[in-house]
């Protein structure tokens, strides 16, 4: 199926694009749900234009796919990276925000301050949620968005490894 939409979507006239995109999702979601994650991926590397409609059309449709809609567009049109954080984050609850905010960044981490602007300038002030954004995503964040350490260097030096000199014997020129 997402082939499918990819292939409706590639053929539609440019200025008809985002239009033909929004629909070939809702059909699809309507006929399949599970498949939104990877039509949001291919519509989005299509019409990155409207890649924040998009993916905020899809939260609406499937919000059980938040995290990974979030993820899938945010990797397919790394340049709206800011407006699709913003969209999402418009259609989500407050109590997921968060949850969003660490998807986005742990997808493309070398976006994180792009990010960090759009959502401190207030592209989540509409709501009372709290969202806390990070420094150095690549240590802050895992693959899945949770948060997993902090940015502060252990106090204790780690362990030395030693071993002794060692002789391959798979290897053509060994002695």
């Amino acid at each position: 199926m997402p082939y499918i939409a990819n292939m409706l979507v590639a053929k539609a006239k440019k200025v008809d694009k985002a239009e033909t995109a929004m629909e070939v999702l809702r059909v699809a979601v309507a006929r399949k749900p599970a498949v939104c994650v990877s039509v949001v991926s291919f519509i989005c590397s299509l019409v990155p234009d409207a890649a924040a409609d998009i993916a905020a059309e899809a939260v609406k449709l499937t919000p059980q796919y938040t995290r990974d809609i979030a993820r899938a567009a945010a990797k397919a049109a790394p340049a709206k990276i800011d407006k699709i954080t913003i969209a999402i984050l418009k259609v989500t609850n407050v109590k997921k925000h968060q949850m969003v905010y660490n998807s986005v960044v742990a997808a493309v981490p070398s976006l994180f301050r792009t990010v960090n602007q759009a959502v401190l300038a207030g592209g989540g002030s509409d709501s009372k949620g709290v969202i806390t954004t990070v420094n150095s995503p690549i240590s802050a964040l895992g693959a899945d968005g949770s948060v997993v350490g902090t940015d502060v260097f252990p106090s204790t030096a780690p362990t030395p490894v030693s071993a002794t000199a060692g002789l391959d014997p798979a290897r053509y020129n060994a002695p």
